[in-house]
């Protein structure tokens, strides 16, 4: 069944012997060069999420830098209370150093090869308390690639929504034109 509204044909689904646009050839080369042109967009938007990403925490691990230094500690005693899970990814013990003839003490966590050792290396703010390091090559990479996923899917679902709202779009235009000519017809 088709019907016919303001000059184009409208295909109404699940109709026997329908053939759907998508069935023939040239149906199909449409949806290959949509499904291309969408991965293309998607791969560029990707890119372009990715390398935005690696600028700002490239940039954000200058300033910590610029605001953050790396210290050598000694370290006084480990906390043995931990549980064997958390002592793998890493362990709490107290730490000690002298800064500008002061002595400071704080908490800092560590690997578990690095409390064992008499010295470590800590990062400390500005306020000489200890301090997260900053990311490294690989976290840098890593959190650049996942924004990159991330943006990557954020234009594919863009793209997808633009043509759901598109085909929406057509379904009613072409279904209030065909109720305004099934009026005219009926004379209601």
């Amino acid at each position: 069944m088709t019907l016919q509204s303001g000059g184009r044909w409208f295909h109404a689904s699940g109709i026997p012997g329908f053939r759907a646009p998508w069935s023939t050839e040239e149906g199909r080369g449409r949806r290959d060069r949509t499904f291309v042109a969408t991965v293309v967009f998607a791969l560029v938007v990707g890119c372009a999420g990715a390398f935005t990403a690696y600028r700002v925490l490239a940039d954000d691990v200058e300033a910590y830098r610029a605001t953050h230094r790396e210290i050598t500690v000694q370290v006084l005693s480990a906390d043995d209370r931990s549980s064997a899970l958390s002592r793998r990814a890493g362990t709490t013990v107290e730490v000690a150093w002298v800064d500008d003839g002061v002595r400071h003490t704080g908490m800092a966590r560590l690997r578990a090869d690095q409390a064992s050792k008499a010295q470590a290396r800590i990062w400390v703010g500005a306020d000489d308390r200890p301090a997260a390091p900053p990311p490294g090559p690989a976290g840098m990479v890593l959190g650049s690639l996942l924004a990159g996923l991330a943006a990557s899917g954020a234009g594919c679902s863009a793209v997808r929504l633009a043509r759901s709202g598109r085909r929406m779009w057509i379904a009613h235009r072409a279904m209030a034109g065909w109720d305004r000519e099934w009026r005219e017809r009926s004379g209601v």
